[in-house]
């Protein structure tokens, strides 16, 4: 007759038993892991739409200190279309906001205060500013950044003592 193996000696044999403990360890590490890959690539997307939108702010603000411009266009336009064309084609343009703006110095800029709409006259302070609304997928990135998040790259520049004509 067979002897039958009794509950304990099973239970015995089975915690001796190493197989799917790793699956098992995998499947409690892998949510975390995931969320953690994920949320660094969600911060590797805005730095780069912030290097994106300096480079836009910089490029404006060459544009509109040289005091060039597109024929029939103004300086403003000329800048802001510079500006423009440089986003990425990734952002969605209806969450992008460019102000231009001018000031008689940089103590004046400084201070914050609401300049004169347009990239202004020779030897005057121009601000070309880039700002973008980012919402982030992650939930762990919105938890720390909040569901919304602006993104901004602010250039200031003196302008040229004369511009061409």
């Amino acid at each position: 007759m067979l002897h039958k193996p009794s509950f304990l000696s099973r239970v015995r044999k089975l915690r001796k038993n190493q197989g799917g403990a790793s699956l098992i360890e995998f499947a409690f590490v892998f949510p975390i892991l995931l969320t953690i890959i994920l949320s660094t690539l969600e911060l590797g997307i805005m730095l780069a739409i912030k290097v994106n939108l300096q480079s836009c702010s910089m490029s404006g603000a060459y544009y509109g200190t040289t005091g060039a411009y597109t024929t029939g266009s103004t300086r403003t336009a000329s800048a802001t279309a510079v500006m423009t064309n440089g986003i990425s084609g990734l952002l969605n343009m209806s969450n992008v906001t460019i102000t231009i703006q001018s000031f008689p110095t940089f103590l004046v800029a400084s201070l914050g205060g609401a300049g004169s709409a347009g990239t202004g006259n020779p030897w005057q302070v121009g601000m070309y500013k880039v700002q973008y609304s980012y919402s982030p997928a992650s939930p762990l990135v919105a938890g720390i950044f909040g569901t919304t998040k602006l993104l901004q790259a602010t250039t200031y520049a003196k302008n040229e003592g004369t511009f061409p004509p």
